[in-house]
Order: C-alpha cells, then structure tokens, then sequence
C-alpha cells in the first residue's frame, strides 16, 4: 500500500486522549450496544452455505428468544441501551424493533443487509443510510446519530456522510480506550468517536460454527466475566470508558444474560455510568463546547 492510500483509509485525524469528566462524577462510561444482526449474521458470512436453514434458525433466536430476555434484564436496571439494527431485520421483525424503541433504547445504523463491501461507493451508501433512516422513522419516531458498520467496514468518505447525515456517535475505531472528536480537513467536528473492540465483542468468546468460514469460540460465561471485569477496573481507574459489541443471538442466552447482569451490577457499584451511544456522544459534545450545555 503506497502512503497515500494509507492516509486516505487511515487519516491522522486522531492526537491523543480526550480527557472528559463523566456525569454525576461518574469513573467510566459503558455503553451497553448490541447489534442485532439476527439472520444477516450467516447470510452476510462464507460462502453461501451459512445461510442453511439450520444457520438462518440461529439468527432468529436473537430477536424471538434474546431480545425479550435482555430487555427485561436491562429493565431491571433501568438502564437505555443502543441497538444497531440492519434496515432488514427491521423490516422483518417490525414489532420487536418497536418494542425496542418503546422501552426506552436507541436504534443505531447498521446498514441495510449488513453489507460488508469495501467497494460500496459513497451514493451508494448514503442511499442506504437514507432508506434505513426513513424505515426506522416511520417505525419508532427515532432519528438514528449513531453509527457502526456492518463488519467495521469504514471509507475514505465516511466521515464526510455521517456529518451530512447529521450523525454524532461512530462505533467504528479502535485506536482508543477513550472517546474523541474526529476532524475533517483538519476541523473538528461533531462526531464522537466511542471506540470498539473485539476484547468487548461477545462473538470473540461464544461464536460456534461449524459451517464456512469455521470458528471454534466457546467460553464460559465466567471466563468472559473475568476478562470484562479486569477490563473495566483499569479503564475506570483511567477514567475511560467501553463500548460492547453484544449480539443477542449469543449473548441473549440465558446463562450468558445473567452474567451480563452480574458484570452491570459489578459496574455499578463500582462508578459506571451506563448509556446510549448518542447520550453519551452528546455529553462529550458538550463537555467539549461544541453543543450548548
């Protein structure tokens, strides 16, 4: 790769932490998001024969069995979460996607079929965005700001589509433990970053399939408590914060639901403040002058 393809797909636009107090003298943010990618999870993955009926049954337990399993959990705490939904699970499960925004959550951008083309051009894309946002309006009321590819698929033109789309959240870096404000021809802009990672992505511990392309993940419910809790100490003695990546086809299980509501109750007491990705976009946003306090 020649230098100056590297800095379009990889601008410096990143310069060091951003130093934030959190609400209510809070020691870290967590955003509880769960990508609810259901039955795209296999028809976007191998070579055609993970979408088998077998497979496409997997995606569904996600929004028939996890979702009202983690909504109820969640309710327990009173807590809001962000849900990235592709436009065509919405399409499919309209009732859930309203139940989902009724209770209180936001419903984040995550493509339509969870498209993972590094050729997408821009007006393609913003097509996309455009009949996604028009789907999830007419279902829920609910403007989307947030954002998170599908497969973490990012283009030299993103930056530039989320500002005019009127996004502020991005859950799509991983070069941070805390969040920043991206630049755009060396402007900051109102876009947060809320970085991501595969340490905090439940796929990384409990995706099993014996199907094209093979992986071989299971741990236990208390192998992934270990690592998050450990995790989350040193993040919040540092004052950062965490996004998950919680898929409820995986995480929506039932032992692996009550330990999430272990590892929120440990959070909690421990000075987390839990939140949506655009609040959480929006007090950073504030915090750095660029939205009215």
């Amino acid at each position: 790769m020649d230098s100056s393809r590297f800095d379009r797909v990889f601008p410096a636009q990143f310069s060091g932490d951003l130093k934030v107090s959190w609400p209510d003298e809070k020691r870290i943010a967590v955003m509880l998001a769960f990508d609810l990618d259901a039955e795209t999870m296999w028809t976007t993955r191998g070579d055609g024969n993970a979408d088998h009926i077998t497979n496409l049954s997997r995606g569904a337990y996600g929004p028939v069995q996890g979702v009202p399993r983690i909504l109820n959990m969640l309710d327990s705490f009173g807590l809001k979460a962000t849900f990235f939904v592709p436009g065509v699970v919405a399409d499919k499960y309209p009732d859930v996607v309203k139940e989902i925004a009724a209770r209180g959550h936001e419903i984040g951008f995550h493509g339509y079929f969870h498209e993972e083309f590094s050729t997408t051009t821009c007006e393609q894309e913003n097509a996309t965005m455009e009949r996604c946002e028009k789907l999830i309006r007419e279902l829920t009321g609910q403007q989307m700001v947030s954002h998170r590819a599908p497969g973490g698929v990012i283009h030299d033109y993103s930056l530039r589509l989320f500002m005019e789309r009127g996004y502020i959240a991005s859950s799509n870096w991983r070069n941070s433990d805390g969040p920043f404000i991206h630049e755009l021809d060396g402007v900051k802009i109102p876009l947060v970053e809320v970085p991501k990672d595969s340490i905090f992505d439940d796929t990384a511990y409990d995706f099993y399939t014996d199907s094209a392309p093979e992986r071989y993940e299971l741990k236990s419910p208390g192998e992934m408590l270990e690592i998050w809790k450990e995790e989350f100490d040193t993040l919040a003695d540092e004052g950062r914060m965490i996004n998950f990546v919680l898929h409820p086809q995986f995480i929506g299980r039932v032992s692996r639901v009550n330990m999430l509501k272990e590892l929120i109750g440990y959070m909690l007491s421990r000075g987390a403040w839990i939140d949506t990705n655009r609040a959480v976009a929006e007090w950073v946003l504030k915090e750095s002058g660029m939205l009215s306090k």
